[in-house]
């Protein structure tokens, strides 16, 4: 048995088919499930009958459960259990163009980053597409809210589960399901090479984030192990080909260590490496944990880190902070209990 919220259409269209439905009913599955917010077969009123009766023998109706919820004025942070007890946040940022979420891919990370929480949980396993459409409408059940924007970057590296999210990508885009717009999602990946060039040949036009952090080698490699396999100049080369693909710029995220990776040197040294590339670097100030050995550039630092760029005509920005005194901002979200 397969969750339903794990179903494209694509699998659907051949799901019906082989039984003798016509596409259209498939629509129907879809509108039941995303559009008149279906949670069992029984409220599935659009479909023929016949279908709903095909669908109950593969697959089943099951969302997330909600275990906490942590709120700001403009965040709503949510600790989810999974079917087998496996834990995973799912972060609702309410921004003036809408809503956005950010979704976690797996239980867990195996990248490994010095820096961020969510690296230092061993991978327990990845998530199926229907846990990440899940993680959604759980939070949509739970506030009513409408979702315009969604970002892959909760925990877990969405590149080292990609059928999953190419999947959930499917479904998140569709117009009789998710109905979020290619522009309107934003994938993070610490730096997978061979998943930027598989995403730059899928037919969505999503915004790609790369993690970077370091603009050298050396640098890199003591903060994110994957660099050893991934350098940066083949990173930089991966996302330039995304870039020109897709005809969008690559966002470039680079999150303020005290002492580390925040000189001026280092600014100037990004500049250089990102020279002649249709990219845009996101300033990220640091979001200490309660065991972190490091610390966030001071103000003043950022602030003239930011000032370099600008004068080497890097386009550049600082992010906005979500959610940081709840532990739901870039790089906290750890699921403290992975399994109940």
């Amino acid at each position: 048995m397969k969750n339903i919220y794990s179903l494209s259409y694509a699998e659907a269209l051949q799901f019906a088919d082989e039984r003798g439905f016509k596409p259209t009913q498939v629509t129907n599955i879809f509108r039941d499930i995303y559009k008149s917010d279906a949670r069992s077969f029984d409220e599935m009123k659009s479909t023929k009958s016949e279908l709903v009766n095909e669908l109950r023998q593969e697959y089943y109706f099951h969302l997330p459960e909600i275990i906490t919820i942590t709120k700001t004025p403009d965040t709503v942070k949510y600790l989810f259990s999974l079917e087998d007890g496996c834990m995973v946040e799912t972060v609702l940022m309410k921004q003036e163009y809408g809503n956005s979420v950010c979704i976690s891919t797996q239980c867990g990370c195996n990248m490994g980053c010095a820096f961020c929480c969510s690296g230092r949980l061993k991978k327990q396993r990845d998530l199926t597409p229907g846990e990440m459409t899940g993680q959604i409408i759980a939070l949509k059940d739970n506030t009513g809210e409408k979702i315009s924007n969604i970002t892959i970057m909760g925990i877990g590296e969405p590149f080292d589960n990609f059928d999953a999210v190419g999947v959930f990508l499917d479904i998140a885009t569709n117009d009789n399901a998710l109905e979020v717009g290619s522009s309107h999602i934003t994938l993070s990946t610490c730096g997978i090479v061979p998943r930027i060039y598989d995403l730059a040949d899928m037919p969505y036009t999503i915004g790609l984030a790369i993690s970077l952090h370091a603009p050298n080698d050396e640098l890199r490699s003591r903060l994110m192990p994957v660099n050893k396999k991934y350098p940066i100049a083949d990173v930089i080369k991966a996302a330039k080909y995304y870039s020109e693909k897709k005809n969008r710029k690559v966002l470039i995220e680079y999150v303020m260590l005290k002492g580390v990776n925040d000189s001026a040197e280092n600014a100037e040294e990004l500049s250089r490496l990102l020279k002649g590339g249709r990219f845009s670097v996101n300033i990220i100030p640091y979001n200490p944990s309660s065991e972190d050995k490091f610390l966030r550039s001071e103000g003043q630092t950022i602030r003239a880190f930011y000032d370099i760029l600008k004068k080497n005509g890097t386009a550049v920005t600082m992010r906005r902070e979500f959610g940081s005194n709840v532990g739901a901002a870039c790089g906290q979200l750890r699921s403290d209990r992975l399994k109940k």
